[in-house]
């Protein structure tokens, strides 16, 4: 009988009674060490009672202890009672108070430890107690005197070696409790020093030999050295530095005998020792066994698991004697690295794994700065002294293992290898291009594999994008050049240029200005005297690597460090370009932003992502940026912002668009900066121009009734209306200089556009005035009653191109008058502005209706959140405000209403219990005959479902039901399809039971028909193989977040196939950031739909599968999906090699052989010969064109079919046989009009096919195209084509 064990009894409660607690747990339990104890516990117990002593933990211990003494004095004492009595004792010990214990240290230390010393009197559980009253002793006892606490010590520790292995495993458990406490105490020396004494008396023992031969036997002594190692993992990090060296110093001669087991414990001990912060440890010693791991790993280690742990050995050990002694650690980093890289090179992918982590990580720990100087100043002396006096340097032996990691032997792994190399580039910085030049070029000779030899080609451009970044791209460029000017572009590094784009920062803008666009001029030269030879391709290939060279502007005003010095000598250049260069504004006005607003952020101290998420050059070129920095370049900025600011304005005043509206940010980005003085001159030149322009349109008596085709044509530069919208996007561009004076004086001239009824002027002056609206608080508080007042005056005259922006002005005057308590008394005029915003829901126009359901929710966020100044209250009363338009007059009024609720209860679970008290409206609005309001009810409830809980919807579910069912018959039929799919929602929902309760008797067919749709499905479902049943849950348990679609919630579910596409009405993202807890609800259909496209994706062409695919992402985890997917992706490189591939040359450029015959590859390989190809004339490009567009056209009517012209022999009247094609077959052509499910149709397709059986034999010996021609099928009679395939 093993005992008791001490885990199986649970903690006690303080003021819980000890042995009613131990009998209510152990006294039903049949175990007979459990009845043993419960009989001790009782007689105790009874005892005490017996003599009116309290239960209390004191009167429990001594009484416990009185019974071990006399047990242990006992000649024959019974086992069972000694191990009870031990295992009552230790769950007593905690709760005696360490001064009682201190009293009765002697006593109850010496009855346990005569008990403890006879062995056949101990069971496991006896001394796994008895180990436990031991160990509790010594941490409560006196941590001055050794010798008090050196008996109970010396017990414990000869349990260590006990050859019962949970015994055994107690012992060390109880020696790691009493180092524990002994940290920072004076006898911690001496416990270290028994347990140094008792191992080395052990390896004394063993012989110094092999520990151990087999599992049971070998030398004296090497089992316990065994078992003291099991020990060590958790105490040596406790120990004292002098005896965990002695310890260490031992393990060196276990190492050298290189058996498996002993060195896997001697790793385990070191791993836990580095891991330990605290711990405390000799670096030299530590670091000679690591150097003696590394070493011995290619002769000895061969197993997954053992090179895995060694490298994560290697990397906490190498940290850490870094940390405690640098210069001997960096002595012994090559032998580390060149481990680390066999490791790298093994088949494991664990192991390979950990070895690349490993060498990252002392990548980064353990090369620094000195280290890295110490290179660099020796490469430095090597020209001047022209021959080396000493050896590589340290840090050049790393970069010599480092870049060795890009050999061949190497290829399996190069993404990692990539992955170590970007982090020494890092590391080294600008010391790049000393210690690793040559390891750059490596990498840009590695580019020109071919891409069956490099499978990891992004991440190779990652890694030479590390490089970039570490040496600038100064240096990278004279390490790697572009090489543009050669003659072929073949020559060229062409791929450097994305990587440029991407991954330069911190740069200088004077090499941009004077080497890049240097170069670009020099590629604009070239191209003109290309074009000028008659080299047209050529011309406008090297005239598009004019475009890409300046698309690298962007990336060199991404924080670059001469921009105080530099910007002046660049502003020509770039106000040419503007000028005279329209594809490139978008370049330079995203640039220019890019270069004010990160100076801007940094006086401000704001940062868009964490240092985590920063790549490390771009925080090396962040911490540069001090916020003096960031002053001086903007004080160089507002000196040249006037230029900008005069350039920009001419460029868009002339231009009919501004695409993207780069032109007004980067015009509103440099009046942010400049003085006050010069932008207010700017503004009132626009302002003296608006006037005149507005002069000009009264004098000219434009027409006063638009055009509704001819609101945004701005092809007519001479418009007045055109000129004066060019004028406002132009003063509201410099609202962020302006003063409230300016802003009052803008304000004028949009009060008279708005009156205007032209309706690109309304259009402008709408969205000049939402802009001020949302920028300036100010002016919005100051200008209410008037903005107010204007809004309201204005609303007949509002042209329908405007509405848009006027729902935007709206907006900011409804959210600033629901918020501000004192403008409460303009409720009405805010109610009106509401209704407007709500019947806008109904317009015609998609943007308008749009926007109208974004600033509904938005004017919602703005009244319930909190952190935008709202209140939940200020939500319910705005919700009320919405609701009252259920008592509209018009069917128009109340759906827009019943739209405006749905889209708010969507968005705000608070709103949804407000909904339900407007349920029954809802549902009496569905006995109307207006098909509009019911059609939005529908979509109301719609809404109510999907977001409610099945318990809530439970006790609404008899008045949902019954209202869904009871309406006009006129409108029944028309939305059939919409309430069966609203009952199988609360199917869904609530059960089939709970619908069917309180369904109508009159209806229950309809429920049975839903029923056994729902079965027809699970059948289809089960029926499937196992794989294709897991395929359907994964892509379920991916299903993307849903996003609000008002067009499919209230859609007209009026024919067949809308029903399939309502169900699917929830896309892909939240527009308004609250997300809904009812995406998935709004999505019934989705699993069966998903079904469907599975299966439609097993049956068609890998193309097709792919493009399934990338509609959502592939689930990698599904064996089957990644099969299929494989398998297609095979298909499809064996397409690649067909007949029909379309021809690329060896520059990339498509080659087109208009009369469709095979050409060989590579038949048009240079630049001349494609020049000489385009110098030809067009005449039979138009001519082929117009074939195509015919012969699309005659496809496109009649639909494809195959004629097996292919196999037509002209030399006689039968199929021949193709090498490496099919066997010639004969089918009959599909007719897409046989695609339906009349029956009629059908049969003519039966009756063709068998039409197509009785052929057989009067077409044998004829060729399969003539077969199929009209003349070749005499029909007696005219009959439609239909039929299948028969090989």
């Amino acid at each position: 009988m093993d005992g008791l064990e001490m885990e199986e009894i649970p903690p006690i409660y303080e003021n819980e009674d000890i042995c009613e607690f131990i009998l209510s747990r152990f006294k039903n339990s049949m175990r007979e060490d459990h009845q043993h104890l419960c009989a001790v516990v009782g007689a105790i117990s009874q005892e005490l009672k017996d003599h009116k002593i309290p239960l209390t933990p004191i009167a429990y211990f001594g009484a416990t202890v009185s019974s071990l003494d006399r047990l242990s004095s006992d000649s024959s004492p019974s086992i069972s009672a000694i191990t009870a009595i031990l295992t009552l004792l230790s769950t007593i010990l905690p709760r005696i108070s360490p001064a009682v214990l201190a009293r009765k240290y002697t006593v109850v230390s010496e009855s346990v430890s005569r008990i403890l010393g006879h062995g056949s009197l101990a069971s496991v559980g006896a001394v796994k107690a008895g180990l436990k009253c031991i160990s509790h002793l010594i941490i409560v006892g006196d941590k001055v005197n050794w010798s008090s606490i050196a008996p109970s010590y010396g017990i414990l520790l000869s349990f260590v070696t006990d050859n019962r292995p949970k015994v055994r495993k107690h012992a060390h458990s109880c020696l790691h409790d009493v180092l524990q406490s002994f940290q920072g105490s004076a006898v911690l020396a001496s416990a270290s020093e028994g347990i140094t004494n008792i191992f080395q008396r052990f390896i004394l023992l063993a012989g110094g030999s092999n520990p151990i031969t087999s599992a049971t036997e070998g030398p004296k002594g090497a089992m316990e050295v065994l078992y003291i190692l099991s020990a060590l993992k958790d105490c040596l990090p406790l120990m004292s530095i002098k005896f965990t060296t002695n310890i260490l110093k031992c393990f060196k001669p276990l190492l050298e005998l290189r058996h498996p087991i002993v060195t896997r414990h001697i790793m385990n001990i070191l791993q836990a020792l580095c891991s330990n912060p605290s711990s405390r440890i000799a670096p030299d010693v530590l670091l000679d066994l690591l150097c003696l791991l590394a070493l011995s790993l290619s002769s000895t280690e061969k197993s997954a698991d053992g090179m895995t742990f060694t490298a994560r050995l290697l990397h906490v050990g190498i940290e850490k004697v870094f940390v405690l002694n640098r210069d001997q650690c960096v002595v012994k980093l090559p032998i580390v690295f060149n481990a680390l890289g066999e490791i790298l090179a093994c088949d494991h992918e664990e192991a390979i794994f950990a070895a690349m982590e490993a060498l990252k990580g002392l990548i980064h720990a353990c090369i620094d700065e000195s280290l890295i100087k110490q290179g660099v100043d020796q490469i430095k002396v090597i020209p001047l002294e022209g021959t080396r006096s000493s050896g590589p340097t340290i840090i050049e032996k790393l970069c010599t293992i480092i870049e060795s990691l890009l050999g061949y032997q190497y290829n399996a792994v190069w993404g990692m290898s990539f992955e170590i190399l970007s982090a020494m580039f890092d590391k080294l910085g600008e010391s790049s291009s000393y210690l690793v030049r040559g390891t750059i070029k490596s990498l840009a000779d590695m580019q020109n594999l071919p891409d069956e030899d490099l499978a990891y080609r992004k991440q190779l451009h990652d890694c030479v994008g590390s490089a970039l970044g570490a040496v600038g791209p100064e240096i990278f460029l004279s390490i790697l050049p572009l090489n543009l000017d050669s003659e072929e572009l073949s020559g060229a590094n062409v791929w450097l240029l994305p990587v440029l784009k991407q991954y330069t920062v911190g740069a200088r803008l004077r090499f941009f200005q004077q080497s890049i666009l240097g170069l670009a001029g020099l590629m604009q030269q070239k191209s003109r005297m290309l074009e000028k030879e008659g080299r047209i391709f050529t011309s406008r290939s090297t005239e598009a690597l004019v475009y890409s060279l300046w698309s690298l502007l962007p990336s060199f005003c991404n924080y670059p460090i001469d921009t105080a010095n530099s910007f002046k000598g660049l502003t020509k250049a770039l106000c040419i370009a503007l000028s005279e260069e329209p594809d490139l504004r978008g370049i330079i006005c995203s640039s220019l932003q890019i270069l004010i607003q990160q100076n801007k952020k940094v006086l401000a101290e704001s940062t868009d992502l964490p240092n985590d998420e920063i790549s490390i050059p771009e925080r090396r070129a962040r911490d540069y940026y001090s916020r003096k920095v960031a002053a001086d370049n903007l004080n160089a900025i507002k000196l040249l912002s006037p230029e900008f600011i005069s350039v920009l304005s001419k460029i868009f005043l002339e231009s009919s668009k501004d695409s993207g509206g780069c032109l007004q940010s980067t015009i509103g980005a440099f009046a942010s900066v400049s003085e006050k003085k010069s932008v207010r001159k700017f503004f009132k030149i626009t302002m003296r121009k608006l006037l005149e322009v507005t002069k000009e349109a009264v004098e000219k008596g434009q027409p006063r009734k638009s055009n509704s085709m001819q609101i945004d044509d701005s092809s007519i530069q001479s418009s007045p209306s055109l000129a004066r919208a060019q004028l406002f996007d132009v003063a509201v561009s410099l609202l962020p200089g302006l003063d409230t004076e300016d802003i009052d004086l803008l304000f004028i001239p949009i009060m008279a556009a708005l009156k205007d009824e032209e309706g690109l002027v309304q259009k402008r002056a709408y969205k000049t005035l939402s802009i001020i609206l949302r920028e300036r608080d100010e002016f919005l508080s100051s200008k209410l009653d008037d903005l107010l007042k204007l809004m309201i005056e204005v609303l007949p005259s509002c042209h329908f191109s405007a509405k848009r922006h006027r729902l935007d002005s709206l907006y900011f005057l409804i959210a600033h008058v629901a918020k501000d308590e004192s403008a409460q008394r303009k409720r009405g005029i805010i109610i009106s502005f509401l209704t407007e915003l709500i019947l806008a829901l109904k317009e015609a126009n998609k943007k308008t209706r749009n926007r109208a359901y974004d600033l509904l929710v938005k004017i919602g966020h703005a009244c319930g959140d909190e952190d935008q100044g709202g209140k939940k209250e200020n939500l319910q009363e705005f919700f009320s405000m919405v609701a009252g338009g259920l008592a509209g007059e018009t069917p128009h009024t109340i759906s827009a209403a019943v739209k405006a609720i749905g889209r708010l209860a969507y968005e705000f679970s608070d709103l949804v219990t407000a909904a339900y008290n407007l349920l029954p409206s809802a549902l009496l609005l569905l006995q109307r005959k207006n098909r509009e309001i019911i059609k939005a009810s529908l979509g109301l409830i719609k809404v109510l479902v999907a977001k409610s809980q099945a318990e809530s919807l439970q006790t609404h579910l008899n008045i949902v039901v019954e209202g869904l069912l009871k309406w006009q018959d006129d409108t029944k039929n028309h939305f059939k399809a919409k309430v069966k799919f609203l009952l199988e929602m609360l199917v869904r929902k609530c059960g089939l039971d709970a619908v069917k309760a309180v369904m109508p008797e009159e209806h229950m067919k309809l429920l049975s028909n839903i029923r056994k749709a729902k079965e027809r499905k699970e059948r289809r479902i089960a029926a499937k193989s196992e794989g294709e049943t897991r395929s359907l849950h994964s892509s379920a348990s991916t299903t993307r977040l849903s996003r609000w679609n008002h067009t499919k919630i209230f859609s007209d579910f009026g024919d067949e196939d809308s029903e399939d596409s309502d169900a699917e009405h929830i896309e892909v993202k939240t527009v308004s950031g609250r997300g809904s807890k009812a995406a998935s609800e709004f999505n019934p259909k989705g699993s069966s739909l998903r079904s469907m496209r599975i299966r439609r994706a097993g049956k068609s062409l890998p193309e097709d599968l792919f493009d399934e695919l990338e509609d959502g992402p592939l689930d990698l985890l599904d064996r089957q999906k990644t099969r299929s997917a494989l398998r297609s992706l095979e298909s499809l490189k064996q397409k690649k090699g067909s007949d029909d591939e379309l021809e690329i040359d060896s520059d990339g450029r498509l080659i087109i052989d208009e009369d469709r015959k095979p050409k060989k590859r590579g038949q048009l390989s240079s630049d001349h010969e494609m020049d000489k190809t385009s110098q030809a004339g067009t005449r039979s490009v138009i001519s082929s064109l117009t074939k195509v567009q015919k012969r699309r056209k005659t496809s496109d009517s009649s639909g494809w079919a195959y004629t097996g012209s292919e196999y037509t022999s002209k030399k006689a009247s039968g199929d021949l046989k193709r090498k490496d094609k099919l066997e010639p077959y004969a089918y009959w052509p599909l007719d897409r009009k046989m695609l339906s499910r009349r029956e009629d149709h059908k049969v003519i397709a039966r009756k063709g096919m068998e039409r197509v059986l009785k052929l057989t034999k009067k077409l044998e010996g004829k060729s399969a195209s003539s077969a199929l021609t009209v003349k070749g099928l005499k029909f007696k009679r005219k009959q439609k084509k239909g039929g299948k395939k028969s090989r």
